[in-house]
């Protein structure tokens, strides 16, 4: 896999991205992290500053400047800052009028007053300078004094901050990088099985399906998503191809029929008579062929689903009361007992006229392949959320290695191949039962048939 391809892919984008947020953050936090530090310290050594002021101004309330020097001696620990009893403290005391002076520093800094900051020669180490913090104030009239403290530690410790910073900032970039690119690595092999798949069902590979993790992230779930499209694709294209060969199969023996009766006409009738006979049967043969492409330019038209914007709430109840009474004369001509079993009041949502076409479908199969005196029964009942509506009779029924079989277009079972029909009605009451998110199932009625179609209520 390319570098260039990696640094392009989007994860790695998103990777850089949240890394530059959490740059960003991560100095705001630094700043924060170095105020507060920088401010604790300071106002330590301005408490401790201020300590030393107060004990040596109360060592002059009480015993004068004597005392007042001998306390800056202790503190400084003699006379010379040796840094024992105060590391890193400068102290001057003055007295204006003798001119006395106490303390490791050799000028006053022009008495200044308040808190301020200036730099001076390293005790022992003339070659460098330090930065002091201190605090000028005058403890009696003509007596000023001066504590402060070297503010070498905080310059360290802001150094130790800022390079701490650093360190996790660039362990964090370089593991933000590893991890950039090792993710989009392993988003871009996802991304390439994808493609190899979608290159091999257009190279005609149908069967070929993208691998999935199992880590139900949202690569699965596209990959969920794809597979399905191309097994609804393969289920299509199969049809499609079992569609040619069985119209290709189907339509042979009608045209042949047609063919024939066309040359015997042209061959040996010689009377009006004769050709108007081999006419009408022509007829009846392309009215036969007719009725074919209709059914099955109707089957198309349910598949595609153009109809589903013709849905709308409609009494299930109400529309089986009526096909029982379309079909209750055609029975009893038949010699056939039609009864129903309907509950009231069941709605449901979907096409009047494709449901009216499917069960009119059932009802006529049942009584077409029904025996004399046969019993067919529309019963239509409500097991929860469902609306359970069937057609059952007690004719030859269906053997149970053809019951999913007899749902294919041009499909016939051998015993009613000489009967009337294309082998396109219960494929069209499957498309329609499709449509309507309707689960079908042939059962056996001991004896007969039981075909249940299940709808959501409304």
């Amino acid at each position: 896999m390319r570098p260039t391809r990696v640094l392009k892919s989007e994860s790695f984008r998103s990777a850089a991205l949240f890394a530059t947020l959490f740059l960003i953050l991560s100095w705001v936090l630094l700043g924060v992290v170095y105020w507060i530090v920088d401010d604790t310290q300071k106002s330590a050594l301005v408490g401790s500053i201020d300590a030393d002021i107060n004990t040596i101004r109360n060592g002059y309330r009480e015993k004068g400047l004597a005392e007042a020097i001998e306390v800056v001696h202790q503190r400084l620990g003699s006379g010379e800052y040796s840094g024992a009893d105060l590391p890193g403290g400068y102290i001057l005391l003055r007295d204006t009028a003798s001119g006395s002076l106490a303390g490791n520093l050799q000028r006053p800094e022009n008495f200044r007053l308040g808190l301020f900051k200036f730099s001076v020669p390293r005790l022992h180490q003339h070659d460098s300078t330090v930065n002091v913090l201190g605090r000028g104030v005058y403890i009696a009239d003509g007596v000023y004094l001066f504590v402060g403290r070297d503010t070498g530690q905080i310059a360290v410790t802001r150094m130790r901050i800022l390079k701490a910073f650093a360190w996790i900032e660039a362990v964090a970039m370089i593991f933000a990088g590893l991890g950039g690119i090792f993710f989009s690595v392993q988003f871009m092999r996802r991304i390439d099985a994808i493609a190899r798949t979608c290159q091999a069902i257009i190279a005609g590979r149908f069967s070929d399906r993208i691998p999935l993790r199992g880590s139900g992230d949202e690569l699965d779930g596209l990959a969920i998503a794809i597979n399905n499209m191309l097994d609804r694709i393969s289920t299509l294209l199969d049809n499609l191809r079992q569609v040619s060969s069985d119209v290709a199969h189907d339509l042979r023996t009608p045209l042949t029929h047609l063919r024939n009766r066309l040359e015997e006409a042209r061959q040996k009738s010689v009377t009006a008579e004769d050709y108007a006979a081999v006419v009408a049967r022509a007829i009846e043969d392309t009215d036969h062929l007719l009725v074919i492409f209709a059914a099955l330019l109707r089957i198309s038209q349910v598949e595609s689903g153009s109809r589903l914007s013709a849905f709308s709430a409609l009494s299930l109840s109400e529309l089986l009361e009526r096909i029982y009474e379309m079909y209750l004369p055609v029975a009893e001509d038949q010699h056939q007992v039609l009864l129903q079993d309907i509950q009231p009041g069941v709605r449901i949502r979907g096409d009047g006229e494709l449901l009216t076409q499917m069960f009119s479908n059932l009802i006529e199969n049942a009584i077409r392949h029904g025996p004399s005196g046969a019993r067919i029964l529309i019963r239509l009942a409500v097991a929860g959320n469902s609306a359970d509506a069937s057609v059952e009779d007690n004719g030859p029924g269906i053997p149970a290695d053809e019951r999913d079989k007899v749902f294919r277009r041009f499909y016939r079972l051998t015993g009613s191949r000489s009967t009337p029909g294309n082998g396109l009605g219960l494929a069209l009451v499957s498309a329609i039962a499709n449509l309507h998110h309707a689960k079908i199932e042939l059962r056996d009625n001991r004896p007969g048939l039981q075909v249940l179609t299940g709808f959501d209520v409304v």
